[in-house]
């Protein structure tokens, strides 16, 4: 049984790690959380070269605050690039961000069944289908 010292000594690692995490979640100044309702107005305008760079942002921040607590970032500012980069049809971008979203996941976590491994699967299928039809 761990003694008062190593108790005292994991919860105060355990606070460094969250103070840098918090840290690490920082985008212009608020945590990537808050800027949900921004990023929902602007999907409501359809402001697209708005939206983008601030969820690549987030997306910066997300990954970092996730190594720094071994988890996996949250998917959702992924899907939502992603699917800006599908509207424009831009292929090689969304599958890189996807991938990138991947590498981001520690062992064992959003690995290819989830779903953005899923839809990432299905994109370089078809990207190869369409290229050994050229």
């Amino acid at each position: 049984m761990p003694d008062i010292e190593e108790i005292e000594r994991q919860f105060e690692a355990g606070r460094r790690m969250r103070a840098e995490a918090e840290r690490a979640s920082q985008v212009r100044g608020r945590h990537y959380i808050q800027w949900v309702p921004t990023l929902d107005e602007l999907r409501e305008k359809g402001d697209d070269e708005q939206a983008l760079p601030l969820l690549l942002e987030i997306i910066d921040a997300a990954e970092r605050a996730a190594r720094i607590q071994g988890l996996e970032p949250p998917p959702s500012y992924t899907e939502r690039a992603a699917v800006i980069y599908r509207r424009r049809g831009d292929l090689e971008a969304e599958i890189a961000l996807l991938q990138r979203y991947l590498d981001a996941c520690p062992p064992g976590r959003g690995g290819l069944m989830s779903p953005i491994g899923q839809r990432l699967r299905r994109l370089t299928m078809n990207r190869e289908s369409a290229l050994s039809r050229l």
